[in-house]
């Protein structure tokens, strides 16, 4: 199995609170379990390191979809590579999509055989850089029938993820299911005792129970019409058609 040492939570202009900030949080919680840091009982196998950081691809305050200004821990190099890449939807996913620093941030760690994570309308920005080929993924709503129209793989009834170890993809839905899919990626690649410690602090323990062991997380409930209204509103901004040349 694949090891992570060290993640990045990429943070872009608009992008949204929720699906950065939660993912951020379940995997430092993730990071305080392995050393210790937070233990509830002693463990089995405790582990060296995980290193877990918001990074940002220019200078300056990330402000976020609804305003919150976030301090990154750092802007990350064209040859820099994490372990694991996460890139978070929001309202900046179209712009981020069409930014070529962006798209080469995520080939670049894709290519170097490192695990690409996503969430929301972020699953758009993967889908543009290419690296998702014909591997089904999972999203929000508001961008499943255009990645649809696009060729992606998005199967009609979402769960709220989709592991993919040997594809090395996880993707989730919307801000909704970021908890539950960011801890069941901690249960893939850190077992199952951290799994359990960060499952109970961050309550999807008591909410999906064993299901964050599973490579695919519940199934959404289907709405084609709203899911269309929504689609239809939401694509100009978070699935925008390609710069001209």
């Amino acid at each position: 199995m694949q090891t992570l040492k060290n993640a990045a939570v990429v943070g872009y202009k608009n992008c949204s609170e929720q699906d950065t900030i939660t993912a951020l949080e379940v995997l430092r919680g993730a990071a305080m379990v392995v050393v210790d840091k937070i233990a509830p009982w002693k463990r089995k196998n405790p582990t060296e390191t995980f290193d877990v950081k918001l990074m940002a691809l220019v200078p300056g305050n990330i402000t976020m979809q609804m305003g919150t200004q976030a301090v990154s821990d750092g802007i990350l190099g064209e040859s820099d590579l994490f372990d694991l890449l996460y890139v978070p939807g929001g309202i900046g996913s179209g712009d981020a999509s069409l930014d070529p620093a962006m798209l080469g941030l995520i080939r670049r760690h894709y290519e170097a055989g490192k695990v690409v994570a996503s969430n929301c309308s972020g699953v758009g920005i993967l889908a543009r850089s290419g690296i998702l080929g014909s591997n089904p993924v999972t999203c929000v709503a508001a961008v499943a029938p255009g990645l649809r129209e696009q060729g992606i793989n998005v199967p009609e009834h979402r769960r709220m993820w989709i592991g993919l170890p040997e594809a090395r993809l996880w993707t989730a839905t919307g801000s909704y299911g970021a908890n539950g899919a960011t801890v069941a990626l901690v249960a893939h690649y850190f077992g199952r005792e951290v799994a359990i410690i960060v499952a109970m602090m961050f309550d999807p323990m008591g909410g999906i129970g064993e299901q964050i062991f599973n490579l695919e997380g519940p199934e959404f409930y289907l709405h084609p019409h709203l899911e269309a209204e929504f689609a239809t509103y939401f694509k100009p901004m978070l699935l925008p058609a390609k710069a001209a040349a």
